[in-house]
C-alpha cells in the first residue's frame, strides 16, 4: 500500500507539472536561461514571465515570453499558463485571461503552499486583479515572496507601501523605498519604473525630474513600453520640471506605439491630426492634446456637469482610454457595466474592469470590489 501511495503520488505530481524545482534568490537570468532550454518545464515558466515583465535584468520581449509560456503550458506548469493569462490582459481579452488564470490557480496555490517564492507571487497578483479579489489576502502572498526575496515581489509591495491602501496597508514610504532599493539591486524592471515614478511625484524621495528621467531610461533601455511612453508624454509636454525635447519625445513615444502601446498610439495619431470626432463634436474649451483631456471630457458627459450628459459617448472615451491603461478610465468603465449606462449591462466585464483598475492601484476600484464582492460574483 505504501508502495502504491508513493508512486501514485509521484505521478499526480508530474502530470500536474508540479516538481520540487524551485527558484532561489543566487539564481541569476543566465542560469534560468540554461535550465529552461535543458527542458525544465518550471524554468520555461519563469523565463516567459522574465520576458513578460523584464525581471532580472533581462530586456522585454513578449513573442519570446509567449512562446516560452506556451512551451510551459503544453506541459502543465503552472507558470506557463498564469503569464499566458497576464499577455491576454495586455492584449485586452478579458475572458481568456479569466480562464488561463482558473487554469493556473489549483497547481499554483499547492506550488505556494510548499513555499515557492514566485508562486507565492502568481497567487497575490490573481488575488488582487481575478474577481473574487481578496485585496488582504493578496497582500499576505506578496508579503511571504517578498520575505524569500523575490525581487518583484518587492517591487510590486514597495510601490504600494509609497501610497497606501485604505483599511488594508498603511502608508509607510520608508519602508517603500527601501524595498524598492533591495529589488532595484536585483536589476527588477517593476522596481526601476517604479522608482523613477517615485522620484517623478516626489513619493518617499525628494522630487527629482532628472533621477526620475534617469531611472526611466534604465527601464526604456530594456524595452519596457509603458517607460517609453511616460519619458515620451514627460518630454513632448515639458511635465514635471522636464525640460522640452520634442525630437526625442516622440522617437520614445514611436518605439512605445511599435510594441502596441494604446496611449502611445493615440497620442501620435491626435498629433498628426487624427483627433476624436467625439472631441471636435463635442467643442470643448480647452483643446484636446492628450489623454487627461480626453478623461475629463469624458467625466463632464458622464456626469453632465460642464455639459450635456451622454453616456454612450462617455463609454465611447472612457474604453479606448481605459484599453490603453488608464485606470480610471477602467474604473468608469466598470461602472457603466455594472449600471447598464452607455453600453449593455454586464457583471462579468464590470468585474473584469473593475479588477483592472485595482490592480493599477485605483483605490475607488479597490474599495468597490471589496464592498460590492456578493453583487459582482
Amino acid at each position: 500500500m505504501k508502495i502504491f501511495v508513493a508512486i501514485f503520488i509521484c505521478g499526480f505530481l508530474s502530470l500536474s507539472g508540479f516538481t520540487e524545482e524551485k527558484w532561489t534568490p543566487s539564481m541569476d537570468y543566465a542560469e534560468v536561461i540554461k535550465r529552461a532550454k535543458s527542458g525544465s518545464h518550471y524554468y520555461q515558466g519563469l523565463l516567459g514571465i522574465y520576458l513578460r515583465s523584464g525581471e532580472a535584468g533581462s530586456g522585454v520581449n513578449l513573442n519570446l515570453s509567449r512562446q516560452w509560456s506556451e512551451l510551459a503550458s503544453k506541459n502543465n506548469h503552472p507558470f506557463g499558463t498564469y503569464n499566458l493569462a497576464n499577455l491576454s490582459m495586455l492584449k485586452g481579452d478579458f475572458e481568456k485571461a479569466t480562464q488561463y488564470y482558473q487554469d493556473a490557480a489549483l497547481l499554483l496555490q499547492r506550488q505556494a503552499s510548499s513555499g515557492d517564492p514566485i508562486a507565492m507571487y502568481c497567487m497575490g497578483e490573481i488575488d488582487f486583479q481575478v474577481i473574487p479579489t481578496n485585496i488582504p489576502r493578496a497582500l499576505e502572498w506578496f508579503r511571504k515572496s517578498a520575505e524569500l526575496n523575490y525581487p518583484q515581489a518587492q517591487a510590486t509591495l514597495g510601490a504600494l507601501y509609497l501610497k497606501g491602501l485604505p483599511g488594508l496597508l498603511p502608508k509607510n514610504t520608508k519602508l517603500g523605498i527601501e524595498m524598492l532599493a533591495k529589488s532595484v539591486r536585483a536589476k527588477s524592471l517593476t522596481a526601476r519604473f517604479n522608482l523613477g515614478m517615485a522620484y517623478l511625484h516626489g513619493d518617499g524621495v525628494p522630487k527629482s525630474a532628472l533621477k526620475a528621467i534617469q531611472w526611466l531610461k534604465v527601464a526604456e533601455g530594456q524595452n519596457f513600453a509603458e517607460a517609453q511612453y511616460t519619458l515620451g508624454i514627460l518630454l513632448l509636454e515639458g511635465e514635471e520640471g522636464v525640460k522640452k525635447n520634442t525630437i526625442e519625445g516622440l522617437q520614445y513615444l514611436k518605439k512605445a506605439s511599435r510594441q502596441n502601446h494604446q496611449l502611445a498610439i493615440r497620442y501620435l495619431e491626435k498629433r498628426e491630426g487624427k483627433a476624436s470626432n467625439i472631441a471636435v463634436r463635442h467643442k470643448p474649451s480647452v483643446p484636446v492634446s492628450n489623454d487627461e483631456d480626453m478623461l475629463s471630457l469624458a467625466k463632464k458627459l458622464y456626469t453632465g456637469v460642464g455639459s450635456d450628459r451622454d453616456y454612450e459617448q462617455a463609454y465611447s472615451i472612457f474604453l479606448p482610454l481605459a484599453q490603453g491603461g488608464n485606470a480610471e478610465a477602467a474604473r468608469y468603465v466598470g461602472i457603466m457595466k455594472f449600471a447598464g449606462r452607455g453600453s449593455e449591462k454586464s457583471i462579468k466585464e464590470a468585474r473584469q474592469w473593475l479588477s483592472v483598475a485595482a490592480q493599477k492601484g485605483d483605490e475607488p476600484a479597490m474599495q468597490m470590489l471589496e464592498k460590492y464582492r456578493s453583487l459582482l460574483q
